[in-house]
């Protein structure tokens, strides 16, 4: 049987299917216990990764050959250190936002906080977009928790002035897919 995976091929496949772009994912909502963000916050965030899902395996030897068969678990790759990234407004408001929002979870003022378990209500959504920028497939991360909130790199002596940006780490549990690709 002959493989026909040339050029011309590579070309009509591609034209038909297109390619996912990096630019047309969005993060379309963020809510937890300790901070809610708006369509105005959101629209700061410059990037965020695509959950990852891990069936593992466990290995039984018969006869001297080892198999690999899938166990009834599953992990969430990166569920512990899931990153956000977000432009920085002139004023702070953003950071000074996630500042309150990790004292709500531990304040070590008076060593108290809201540190629950996360409930199915604390969500971020991401959204994979069309070329028309509407939504063609979600992933919903549930019972997020913030985490940490990164250093910020300034170069006072040295700085160009681009515009900065900051990190912030979250927790989540599992996450929920719609759209193209999702079966039963």
């Amino acid at each position: 049987m002959a493989v026909n995976q040339n050029i011309s091929k590579f070309i009509n496949v591609a034209a038909s299917k297109d390619f996912a772009r990096n630019n047309l994912y969005r993060v379309m909502g963020f809510a937890t216990r300790a901070l809610t963000l708006t369509e105005d916050d959101l629209v700061y965030c410059k990037g965020a990764d695509i959950p990852g899902r891990n069936t593992p395996t466990a290995t039984v030897s018969y006869n001297g050959m080892k198999m690999n068969y899938n166990q009834s678990t599953v992990e969430y790759n990166g569920a512990d250190s899931y990153t956000l990234e977000f432009y920085l407004d002139k004023d702070g408001d953003l950071r000074k936002r996630f500042e309150e929002a990790s004292r709500k979870v531990f304040n070590e003022k008076n060593n108290t906080g809201d540190w629950r378990f996360p409930s199915t209500q604390d969500r971020i959504t991401v959204a994979q977009l069309g070329f028309d920028l509407e939504p063609i497939k979600t992933f919903t991360l549930v019972g997020v928790a913030i985490k940490a909130i990164d250093i910020i790199n300034t170069s006072i002596a040295e700085g160009d002035g681009s515009a900065q940006t900051a990190k912030i780490t979250i927790s989540y549990i599992y996450y929920e897919t719609e759209g193209a690709d999702v079966g039963a």
